[in-house]
């Protein structure tokens, strides 16, 4: 079966879950406990619950000073994350990445902090029902999994909270997925817009949406890495995690999700070894453009890497935020 035909439906992409997180592959990719990123400030989205909270606890156990970007939570998941790394840097910000007005006003708050950002993650997904609007009329997955991500990027860049060629050269870690192998091209004509879609085909739309932030990704490193120089920009797929994500499933298949991802899919804080890696591993120093499947380096698909889709992919975007009256 090849890659695109493993996530076309959710029933596959179910059972390739189940089989990546049962037999997973050995690493030679290991953190050292003096591995540590002490003092640095490091921005998690989506860390009050699952695979953020995961990553968020390690980074504050290795001393990292964390801000947990969220939407609920505030402030008894920060207390937690506290708690658990014996760390008092944790603050918690508000952000609702439907909406682009929140996140331009985070930004701005961070701004008026004069907050310096060594260390974005970016974590926050959600997957649908089937097809669902934003506010904004937008494609519900399209802004959270995307859209939101571009823009909160484009503007951390704009206002210099994340500084290329800052003498501690900042790391972004972008999480996505295995199943932006999807075989979907972009269409340009209808970006962004809702595509009617049942619960069956969530997955596969899930993995178009992941493809386009992979594409943006890979543009964003060709614009602003500098090969390792100016940014660190690494993308991962933390394999299948008994998280949260599937919160917004049929009630009918809620209960039959849990068990399976109960039983089958690994935890938080394992499947958030290859976020705590490139955040905090030595090695990582001066390296970008790497693709981290679980533990092991990897190629993102074909299409990710088409220049021209980058180019489109940005200009699409760029343009889509005008319409919105969010202008970068």
């Amino acid at each position: 079966m090849s890659n695109k035909k493993q996530f076309d439906s959710t029933f596959k992409a179910t059972i390739t879950g189940i089989k990546d997180a049962l037999f997973p592959p050995k690493t030679d990719k290991i953190l050292a406990e003096n591995d540590r990123i002490d003092g640095k400030t490091v921005l998690v989205t989506g860390s009050n619950t699952g695979l953020g909270f995961a990553i968020a606890t390690k980074l504050a156990k290795r001393g990292g000073h964390i801000i947990m970007a969220v939407r609920s939570g505030i402030p008894k998941k920060g207390e937690e994350i506290k708690e658990l790394s014996e760390n008092p840097n944790i603050r918690m910000e508000f952000v609702e990445l439907s909406e682009l007005q929140s996140i331009k006003d985070l930004v701005l708050r961070l701004k008026e902090q004069a907050v310096t950002i060594d260390i974005l993650v970016c974590n926050a997904g959600m997957v649908s029902a089937g097809s669902k609007q934003a506010a904004n009329g937008l494609d519900l997955m399209f802004a959270v999994n995307y859209l939101s991500t571009f823009y909160f990027v484009n503007l951390l860049l704009q206002h210099q909270i994340i500084k290329p060629q800052n003498a501690i050269r900042p790391r972004l870690i972008f999480v996505s997925s295995e199943s932006h192998r999807v075989d979907l091209p972009i269409d340009y004509n209808t970006f962004g817009q809702p595509i009617p879609y049942s619960a069956a085909k969530v997955v596969k739309f899930y993995g178009y949406y992941k493809l386009i932030l992979n594409i943006f990704i890979v543009e964003l490193n060709r614009r602003y890495a500098n090969e390792g120089k100016d940014l660190s920009i690494f993308t991962l797929c933390p394999g299948a995690v008994h998280s949260n994500i599937s919160r917004n499933s049929p009630a009918i298949l809620k209960p039959i999700l849990w068990l399976v991802f109960k039983a089958f899919f690994q935890t938080p804080p394992k499947a958030s070894r290859p976020a705590e890696y490139f955040a905090c591993s030595p090695t990582m120093e001066g390296k970008t453009d790497l693709y981290l499947h679980m533990m092991q380096d990897k190629s993102m698909s074909e299409a990710s890497y088409q220049e021209e889709d980058g180019k489109k992919v940005w200009s699409a975007s760029e343009q889509l935020l005008e319409s919105l009256g969010f202008s970068l």
